[in-house]
């Protein structure tokens, strides 16, 4: 299982927010960069990274810090105000390894079809409230249920999911397991868990669904130092806590 380190960047510094709201912030460095650094010293293999302005106005005003990111060799996940090829491609040619898209999902379907047929890298990332996915950096609801969009997505081309349970994010109150659990037993495609972490035992229940959970998206829980990198490593790798 991938562990992917968090990186959130709103006005240029590394923050978590609790559900998304842009009210609730916590700024946890002044410099995205130096934080990736040390993500990848303590052995990270992948950083995810939100251009959280991005989400929200869809212009990724955060882009020189990633492309920074990228410069010093640590492969990138990242989403956050993709919408359209042009970014899709300067995100590529940057060195990004995965774009995650969202809101672009349920707006620009042929984008996300045109996406995935130009590019292997392409990640569906679906944010749900209460089982309902929502766009626009989470302000905005749709009447969309998570299978229901995976399953449209599927037809269009999409390969990977990242899946985030909105109402437990940036709380570690632990894991949706159930949600996953049912999630991957009714879908094909890999799957990223996001939001909750609290405890290296999430680390454990999602490996008990098996090898289609690709990986799990880890923010406050090592900020505050619950847990290091090196422990989710381990633990990721079926070593015990």
């Amino acid at each position: 299982m991938i562990i992917f380190p968090a990186i959130d960047i709103l006005d240029g510094k590394v923050v978590r927010l609790r559900q998304g709201r842009l009210d609730a912030v916590t700024v946890y460095n002044d410099d995205p960069v130096d934080q990736a650094k040390k993500w990848a010293a303590a052995g990270a293999e992948w950083i995810h990274v939100v251009d959280l302005d991005g989400a929200v106005t869809g212009d990724p005003v955060n882009m020189p810090f990633i492309e920074r990111i990228v410069d010093e060799g640590i492969p990138v996940q990242m989403g956050g105000g993709i919408r359209s090829m042009e970014m899709l491609d300067r995100v590529f040619s940057a060195g990004v390894k995965r774009a995650v898209l969202g809101t672009a999902l349920i707006t620009q379907p042929s984008l996300v079809a045109e996406a995935c047929a130009r590019y292997q890298g392409i990640v569906a990332g679906v944010d749900a409230r209460d089982g309902k996915v929502a766009i626009q950096g989470w302000r905005e609801g749709t009447e969309y249920g998570v299978l229901e969009l995976v399953r449209e997505l599927e037809l269009l081309g999409i390969r990977r999911l990242a899946y985030t349970d909105i109402g437990r994010d940036g709380l570690q109150t632990g894991v949706n397991y159930g949600a996953y659990k049912a999630l991957a037993s009714q879908i094909d495609i890999p799957v990223i868990a996001s939001g909750g972490v609290s405890t290296l035992d999430d680390i454990v229940d999602l490996l008990t669904i098996g090898a289609q959970v690709e990986g799990v998206i880890i923010g406050r829980a090592l900020y505050e130092d619950v847990f290091t990198v090196e422990q989710a490593l381990v633990t990721a790798r079926g070593e015990g806590v």
